[in-house]
């Protein structure tokens, strides 16, 4: 039995991809101290598990490690929405990625800023480059086939790169610009991804980030208009490459 869990950080996301599935699930209580619960679908020889984290990272951390202690999870997906950090991306775009970066964990030093992986620690300018703080998925030749079942759809653009996470509402293009460059040329910027990656990682289980663009870059004080306006239409297509990703593995299975 195979055992799928997407993650929605708000609830608009998740009640997209609920309308899609429909209502025949079981809802499972995971913990009843946090009214904590998690939606379960049985589909094929499988199961599809679908959550809402609530916003930021520390959030997403807490119910991910809660659901990986109880239950055998074979691939995460973390679904929702972001900010654009390349003026090529328009509303509606998805990101896909199995690799991560936190562009606010870094070492501020006088000969420069560190950006570190989570959990790592620069005291001095290295003597060497410093490691990688890309954050990359477990090895799942299941999730690099959903990534490219994805971008297969006929009508969402999805394009495979880098997501950049943190605690922060990335509202500005100047602030936008920073992460872009800083954070090894990220094409998105979440709130979630990071913190889903590290408890991924930790678990050793594969996760995979499908994020669709609600925001664009663009003028100072439109971005959360942007996101305002946008988020159920993106959170639509957030379901769509679901679904697609659902129906691409029924059909491998055969």
């Amino acid at each position: 039995m195979h055992n799928i869990l997407f993650i929605c950080a708000l609830a608009v996301e998740k009640q997209a991809l609920i309308d899609r599935l429909g209502d025949n699930f079981e809802v499972l209580t995971i913990s009843a101290y946090l009214n904590f619960t998690l939606l379960k679908y049985p589909h094929q020889q499988r199961n599809i598990f679908i959550t809402e984290s609530g916003m930021g990272g520390i959030n997403a951390s807490i119910k991910l490690a809660l659901i990986l202690e109880q239950l055998s999870i074979d691939q995460i997906i973390l679904l929702g929405v972001g900010g654009a950090l390349h003026h090529s991306l328009n509303i509606g775009d998805m990101i896909i990625t199995d690799k991560v970066i936190q562009h606010d964990y870094y070492s501020s030093l006088a000969s420069g800023n560190y950006l570190m992986r989570p959990g790592e620690l620069i005291l001095s300018e290295p003597q060497t480059a410093p490691p990688c703080p890309i954050i990359q998925s477990t090895t799942s030749a299941y999730g690099t086939a959903l990534i490219n079942s994805a971008k297969q759809h006929p009508s969402i653009r999805v394009i495979e790169g880098l997501i950049a996470s943190g605690s922060e509402f990335v509202g500005t293009e100047e602030r936008k610009n920073t992460i872009h460059q800083q954070a090894q040329q990220a094409l998105l910027v979440d709130m979630e991804a990071a913190a889903v990656a590290v408890v991924a990682s930790q678990y050793q289980c594969p996760f995979m980030v499908a994020k669709t663009v609600s925001d664009r870059l663009h003028s100072d004080a439109n971005a959360s208009i942007d996101f305002s306006t946008f988020l159920t239409t993106a959170s639509r297509n957030a379901a769509e490459i679901a679904m697609l990703i659902i129906i691409s593995d029924d059909h491998s299975e055969h």
